[in-house]
């Protein structure tokens, strides 16, 4: 997930920062832009592998690769580390070639259960994890026909969400959803013939306490409440890197709802499975 500010204030030096972030972002995808997908990836993935360990952020990143493979040594954590912020870079400069994202999957791997529900447009809950290019997961699924209404959190500078907002209206029939008492829409999407698209794995502020490397970790239950709620399908999304500007994108067999424990305790049993789907990914 591209890193968010505090909550915005209104001071001069907030405005300030606010226009700097943006000019700089503007100027990479300038850059970007300019380049192949391959060399932008690449690009992108030098700089961060340098600047990323200089920032504060780092620390966030070096305490997370603790938690989830304690058995490292800190010379091994500090180049895994290094990997977070190349990836994260070949993302960001992979934003002005998201049009194209039939240029950047080089393999697409349906499930046969899955495919079927995705030829026949059948309503579901598409969930992915901050992994790869996460955003390929909304590129993917809508590019292949399916009308998503997607789930965002926005971000902190308003001018930077403006730019990534206006990136993403590339996507075929796709409409974003601030996460914010965003349940009702949703349902209504649903109900009209939407799907829902969420990349649940983002800290949430209010959810259950669940397993996520072998750690309790509040989680929003709302995917599984909502495939729940409608008896919709709650499939996964895989994104793996392969290289710069190559990825595989794998569209794993739904999680289908069964009733086995009532309402509340499906939500949590299959909130559950899809937090060890995520971190096997991870791993």
């Amino acid at each position: 997930m591209i890193p968010t500010l505090a909550a915005p204030r209104k001071t001069a030096s907030d405005r300030f920062a606010w226009r700097a972030e943006a000019m700089l972002l503007r100027a990479f995808w300038c850059l970007s832009r300019g380049l192949s997908p391959m060399r932008a990836a690449r690009m992108g993935s030098s700089l961060f592998r340098w600047l990323g360990p200089r920032l504060d952020k780092q620390r966030f990143v070096h305490a997370n690769l603790q938690l989830a493979f304690p058995e490292l040594d800190a010379d091994t954590l500090a180049t895994r580390a290094g990997e977070v912020w190349a990836n994260f870079g070949s993302v960001l400069a992979e934003y002005p070639h998201m049009q194209q994202w039939r240029q950047l999957v080089t393999e697409l791997e349906i499930a046969p259960q899955s495919r079927s529900i995705l030829e026949a447009r059948e309503p579901a809950i598409y969930v992915a994890a901050h992994i790869a290019n996460w955003e390929l997961a909304v590129a993917a699924v809508s590019g292949l026909g399916v009308p998503l209404s997607v789930v965002y959190a926005p971000q902190g500078n308003p001018l930077v969400n403006e730019l990534i907002q206006a990136r993403r209206k590339s996507f075929t029939d796709c409409r974003f959803v601030g996460k914010k008492n965003c349940v009702r829409s949703l349902l209504t999407d649903l109900r009209d013939g939407r799907s829902v698209g969420m990349l649940p794995d983002q800290r949430a502020d209010v959810g259950e306490f669940l397993p996520f490397f072998g750690k309790p970790a509040q989680t929003s239950i709302s995917p599984a409440w909502l495939a729940l709620k409608l008896g919709r399908p709650l499939i996964p999304v895989q994104i793996e890197r392969l290289g710069a500007a190559r990825y595989v994108v794998r569209i794993h067999q739904p999680l289908l709802p069964q009733d086995r424990y009532g309402a509340r305790a499906e939500a949590l049993q299959l909130t559950t499975e899809l937090n060890a789907l995520f971190e096997s990914w991870v791993r």
